[in-house]
């Protein structure tokens, strides 16, 4: 189990991230920031005369290891700017749904947030070749095939959300969970599997069999309890900080998605920062997202061994058989990706 769990989890120390505020935004700031424009920050040790204030929004769980990166980077750039910026993290979809905070992002209500499929689905849909299901193999193949067009989606994010990306957060591969062993596709048969709110996500798994249902992260331990569904698939991390292995007892190894979390600042806001702020906001965000993104196969280590520990059965299952059975989801997704994506998926796909 543990040579199966380290080939499916283990990870490259290196990140694929993007260089934190690499692009700067044509835009020039909302009016009422000139000023905070031209203020150049204080010297060390002075108080700020003027403080910019970051409100960042996560739709995962307070607590949980997206929190706490959050957290980091919170304490690494008010150090840096002596107070110039601060930020108030709000973790727990407390803020709103991840949709929601796609909308607030947009229109400067919140700084920051953190993303995941649903922003890779509406912000770039052309592009999202690694939101189907089994498809990309590693975490390699999928930073790889971003940073091949990774000026494409800048622009593209920019022009339709009015953000930048500054980072992406690494996340281990998505696994299915149940109250029951699943070993093939067939065992889905009338089987109610939340997933995130992306057609993909729904495609996919509809041609397995499962009958796919959205429901929000935040209230999917009471889904799973109650029964609304009976499953739900997500990176075993993501799955032990949200106590699903209370309401779960079996954990399938079919590492169908590769991805990571997006980090992204309203565009305005950022090019309102002075240069050294922004250098600090910057920094901030590569050394919290380096921190996280290396002892990703650590933790992941040490919670399966306490899961295990507590009676949590992990099963193994043949990746190809599901792959073949979700090939006709697959290709139905594809219809929708541009011609470069569609080539991208076809290298990873059987013959």
């Amino acid at each position: 189990m543990k040579r199966v769990l380290a080939v499916l989890l283990s990870l490259s120390v290196t990140m694929g991230l993007t260089a934190c505020g690499a692009k700067e935004a044509p835009a020039a700031p909302p009016a009422g920031n000139e000023s905070q424009e031209e203020q150049a920050p204080e010297a060390e040790g002075e108080a700020p005369s003027e403080v910019y204030k970051i409100t960042a929004a996560l739709h995962t769980n307070a607590g949980a290891i997206e929190d706490q990166t959050f957290q980091v980077f919170k304490e690494k750039v008010e150090a840096a700017t002596n107070g110039g910026i601060t930020v108030d993290v709000f973790a727990g979809a407390s803020l709103g749904t991840e949709q929601e905070n796609l909308t607030q992002i947009k229109t400067g209500e919140i700084q920051m947030a953190l993303f995941g499929d649903v922003f890779l689905a509406q912000m770039l849909g052309e592009y999202n070749a690694t939101s189907i299901p089994f498809v990309f193999p590693d975490i390699e193949s999928v930073e790889a095939y971003w940073a091949s067009i990774e000026e494409e989606v800048s622009q593209s994010v920019l022009d339709n959300g009015n953000m930048l990306i500054v980072g992406r957060q690494r996340r281990a591969p998505r696994m299915l969970t149940a109250g029951k062993e699943i070993l093939h596709p067939s065992d889905l048969s009338g089987f109610k599997l939340r997933v995130p709110e992306t057609e993909f996500y729904m495609t996919v798994w509809g041609a397995l069999g499962a009958i796919t249902t959205p429901v929000n992260f935040s209230e999917l331990y009471t889904a799973l309890q109650t029964n609304v569904v009976d499953g739900q698939e997500n990176p075993i991390e993501t799955n032990y900080s949200a106590g699903l292995q209370e309401v779960q007892e079996y954990t399938m190894l079919t590492a169908h998605i590769n991805t990571h979390y997006t980090w992204a600042v309203n565009a305005d806001f950022y090019n309102s920062l002075p240069a050294e702020y922004q250098e600090a906001f910057d920094k901030a965000c590569e050394e919290a997202l380096a921190e996280v993104n290396a002892g990703l196969e650590e933790r992941q280590n040490v919670i399966v061994e306490e899961m295990e520990a507590a009676g949590h059965t992990f099963v193994e299952v043949d990746y190809a058989e599901w792959q073949a059975a979700a090939m006709d989801g697959i290709r139905k997704c594809m219809e929708t990706l541009s011609p470069a994506a569609q080539d991208a998926v076809k290298q990873y796909l059987p013959e």
